[in-house]
């Protein structure tokens, strides 16, 4: 069995030298005298049988293998607080992780902003985020977070964002080059790329063809179109750079340009969540809420 040489509290004192400039003005703010640090900091060196300080005037000094002893020596005091404040927020029944379904389609950019104001209060508890093509309601656990264009229809959930789909191709694409608006038979004999499985039969699924290419990822399906194999339905914050550029283009249907869904963000029961998710929760929607208001 392996039996360490060194403490964590030597560790501690190295650090605190190091942040504090020499022995002595650690000494003030650990509260210890410095003939102790002196003596804990020797005794770490002489147990590794490397030396990490060397004082030069009254400045403690790292040597270059200091230099690297510190930077694990912090990661250490990082693991030691949160293995600490892991015990202490279990005790409290504040959850090690939460598990946030996501899908493919949601627009990251509030939602991103919602972790962020979650993360300095997190406690410790991970944020699993798991993309999924399809997210469905029945596949929850208790405490988990979904945000799904599947509202099921016993269910309520707050309204997070409208997703616009459009019908798009390369530029240098034969369809872009006919003329507007296209009818069915327009599309008939192009290949049609879409997510597999799809993520809703309305918008990926064309009615004049039930045959075409599939992918795992929107981003295939973008490079796919990008190489002119084909035409695909496409949400649009994913291709504002693409639309802009003018690599992809937008086709005019007979039968509508434009499809929509809804997103929203659901829970298995909301009553009985823990206080890290329900603290989650909130985060949320003050983001997407504050947003509404603004918008309004």
């Amino acid at each position: 069995m392996f039996r360490p040489k060194s403490t964590f509290e030597q560790w501690r004192i190295f650090q605190a030298v190091v942040d504090c400039g020499g022995y002595a003005q650690a000494a003030e703010a650990l509260n210890k005298s410095q003939s102790s640090l002196n003596h804990a900091v020797a005794k770490l060196q002489q147990s590794l049988g490397v030396p990490l300080l060397e004082v030069r005037g009254r400045k403690a000094v790292l040597t270059a293998a200091g230099e690297i002893f510190l930077k694990r020596a912090r990661q250490l005091s990082q693991q030691v607080e949160e293995l600490e404040n892991l015990a202490n927020n279990l005790e409290r029944q504040w959850e090690p992780q939460i598990n946030l379904y996501v899908s493919a389609l949601q627009p990251r950019e509030r939602l991103y902003r919602a972790l962020a104001h979650f993360y300095p209060r997190s406690r410790g508890c991970r944020v699993n985020l798991h993309e999924r093509i399809h997210c469905h309601f029945n596949a929850l656990q208790p405490g988990d977070l979904m945000i799904s264009e599947h509202l099921p229809g016993d269910r309520t959930g707050l309204l997070l964002d409208e997703i616009c789909l459009l019908p798009l191709c390369a530029a240098h694409h034969p369809l872009a080059t006919l003329p507007q608006p296209l009818g069915n038979d327009a599309l008939t004999g192009h290949n049609r790329i879409s997510l597999h499985p799809p993520i809703h039969r309305s918008v990926d699924w064309n009615d004049a063809d039930d045959t075409g290419w599939n992918a795992t990822h929107y981003h295939e399906v973008i490079a796919m179109l990008h190489q002119g194999l084909g035409y695909a339905w496409l949400p649009r914050h994913l291709v504002e750079r693409e639309l802009s550029e003018g690599s992809l283009v937008q086709l005019d249907l007979e039968n509508g340009g434009e499809r929509h869904l809804y997103t929203y963000l659901l829970t298995l029961s909301p009553d009985s969540l823990g206080p890290a998710t329900e603290l989650l929760l909130r985060c949320l929607r003050s983001e997407y809420q504050s947003d509404a208001r603004q918008e309004g």
